[in-house]
């Protein structure tokens, strides 16, 4: 027995391995990475797509084949009508399924390289072959030789990511119509259509799907990959020529995209603007990043329209600079073939992973006199690395750093502000509560947390509460002055709590809440009296907190954070009477 043929030299895809596993092979937690090598988006699922899964039903029973509740969400996405959309394991399951059923064995498929190399891999497992018109030094598309190749070789289909990867250029309309009059299928893959500047929200400007009913060569392929944080749960789309979907629902696997990819993308469609919020974040952090990198002296940086940014490493070695990052825990993409490879590729993060990245590629470049010039420069700058935490150091203020096994969270606390808040945890839901507490009780509040969030939320949330509660205690100090006590009465539409906090140093949590559901915004609801247990015991304070009605359990949360904001507020509170005495009777607030 043996394997077809075609299989003895076939060329294997290089996957990039997920944090578990990198984990163990650095011998670092989780928390330590700093993952910028799959593009993948660093905010993850959206709260209403956790939620999702998190009340998900039937999974014990085969999904929808023709996922009909997706596509109609979809539909009303794109503008694109239900009966040309169909969805799949990601979209790289439809660049197959597309060209299973196009290709006869040894037809030809026409690439630009460098390019997503999907396209090659898929042509060779159906038996075709690739025909390579490479890109310009540029990474402009060569046109002349694209309708040479197309006069000569008769190719089938032509594969062209928009914005491309790896350099995330992005095509001018002209140059698409141009290519819509060959004779041949023309495939655009959009998996990063979302991230262009000019785009809209959700580039809806620059996209072509809409223009598909109206062609018969054209396919536009998304994902959900990038911009709805779902790489994890392979879900992508197409939009297709009506004559072709017939024999694709003939081809395709019968239950090929499943119950939980499927829930979450719909929850997905359901919460766009917060996707889109965070999507537009990964654009600031892109000329952020960009901006930084082009200070590198050994980098020569090119523009992108995606979410990560192209380095040609000039004076050294791609592959030993890759390296270099990786003892340090960074993971970036290196590419072994030409022409790119002394290049490295870079996702844009979040701005502590901006922060790390960039810190270390300066001290790479082994000139202390530069590295101090550009890091005063980047805190002089708008788009600022800055060499230690930013965020409050005048008047009450604290910077937390915790890091365990599970989490690493840093909190920087000024109590006499403004409720200036930047607060990225990778759960939305959270940040937005967290959010509330910083708004309402006037507090110069930034949060960057990362964590183990593909087992649970439970490490994150929990540390973030023992952080904070450290950050407030910190930042009273010895409490002399301070009004001690401060309750709040806060409504939330139907629901109604009430917060009474004490700064005794006597830690003491009472949480009495009734809850209706197992779960909000994807967080089970058995961990926020966690965090406010976990809260109260590192800020050394007392605290009551009775929910007194309510029937929303996103009500109920929120009303708790609006009202613990402004009793923390109302306690911190500094009271001229007292003369920088401490509020106690017996002269002190130590235990």
């Amino acid at each position: 027995m043996k394997a077809a043929s075609r299989f003895e030299n076939f060329p294997a895809y290089q996957p990039i391995e997920p944090f578990d596993v990198l984990s163990a092979r650095l011998g670092r937690p989780i928390a330590e990475i700093v993952k910028l090598d799959a593009n993948e988006n660093p905010y993850g699922l959206a709260p209403k797509a956790r939620q999702a899964l998190a009340e998900l039903a039937f999974a014990n029973i085969y999904p929808d084949p023709e996922s009909r509740v997706l596509r109609a969400g979809l539909a009303a996405f794109t503008g694109v009508p239900a009966e040309y959309l169909m969805a799949g394991s990601g979209a790289d399951e439809l660049i197959d399924l597309l060209l299973r059923v196009l290709l006869e064995p040894g037809e030809r498929v026409l690439t630009c390289p460098p390019t997503f190399p999907m396209y090659a891999f898929d042509t060779l497992l159906n038996q075709g072959q690739v025909v390579n018109v490479p890109r310009r030094p540029d990474f402009s598309l060569d046109l002349q030789g694209i309708r040479a190749a197309v006069a000569a070789q008769s190719p089938r289909v032509l594969f062209l990511a928009n914005p491309n990867n790896p350099d995330g250029g992005l095509l001018p309309p002209e140059v698409i119509e141009d290519l819509l009059e060959l004779p041949l299928m023309v495939v655009l893959d959009e998996a990063y259509i979302e991230f262009t500047e000019e785009g809209g929200r959700l580039g809806e400007r620059m996209s072509q799907i809409k223009t598909v009913p109206r062609r018969q060569n054209l396919v536009v392929l998304r994902t959900f990959s990038k911009w709805a944080g779902l790489a994890g749960l392979r879900c992508g789309y197409g939009a297709f020529p009506a004559w072709l979907m017939p024999v694709l629902w003939k081809a395709k696997q019968p239950y090929n995209v499943n119950v939980a990819a499927s829930a979450a993308a719909i929850a997905s469609l359901a919460d766009l603007d917060w996707l889109a919020a965070n999507v537009e974040k990964l654009r600031s952090e892109r000329a952020r990043l960009f901006a930084c990198l082009e200070q590198i002296p050994y980098l020569e940086t090119q523009p992108s329209q995606a979410n990560f940014i192209l380095c040609r490493v000039k004076e050294r070695s791609a592959v030993e600079l890759k390296q270099a990052l990786l003892a340090q825990a960074i993971l970036v993409r290196y590419y072994n073939i030409p022409p790119v490879e002394d290049c490295l590729r870079i996702s844009v993060g979040r701005p502590q992973d901006t922060r790390r990245i960039c810190q270390a590629l300066l001290a790479l470049a082994g000139d202390p006199d530069l590295e101090k010039h550009v890091l005063a420069a980047w805190a002089d700058s708008e788009v600022a690395v800055p060499a230690s935490p930013s965020g409050p150091t005048d008047g009450r203020s604290a910077h937390v750093r915790r890091q365990t096994g599970e989490t690493l969270v840093e909190i920087s606390l000024g109590l006499d502000g403004a409720g200036a808040h930047t607060i990225h945890t990778g759960l939305g839901f959270f940040d937005h509560m967290l959010t509330q507490l910083a708004v309402h009780g006037l507090f110069d509040l930034e949060i960057e947390g990362q964590g183990d969030l593909q087992v649970d939320p439970h490490h994150l949330v929990e540390d973030t509460a023992l952080a904070l509660g450290e950050a407030f205690s910190q930042a009273l100090g010895d409490r002399k002055g301070i009004t001690r006590m401060g309750s709040a009465l806060v409504p939330m539409d139907e629901s109604l709590a009430e917060v009474v906090v004490d700064f005794s140093s006597r830690p003491y949590a009472v949480i009495q809440v009734d809850w209706h559901a197992p779960t909000v915004g994807g967080i089970p609801n058995s961990l926020w009296a966690h965090f406010l247990e976990s809260f109260a015991l590192r800020a050394g304070c007392t605290l009551h907190v009775t929910l007194r009605g309510g029937r929303d359990d996103h009500h109920q949360v929120e009303a708790i954070f609006k009202a613990l904001g402004r009793a923390l507020e109302a306690a911190v509170r500094l009271d001229p009477r007292r003369s920088g005495q401490v509020p106690s009777s017996k002269g002190t607030l130590t235990v």
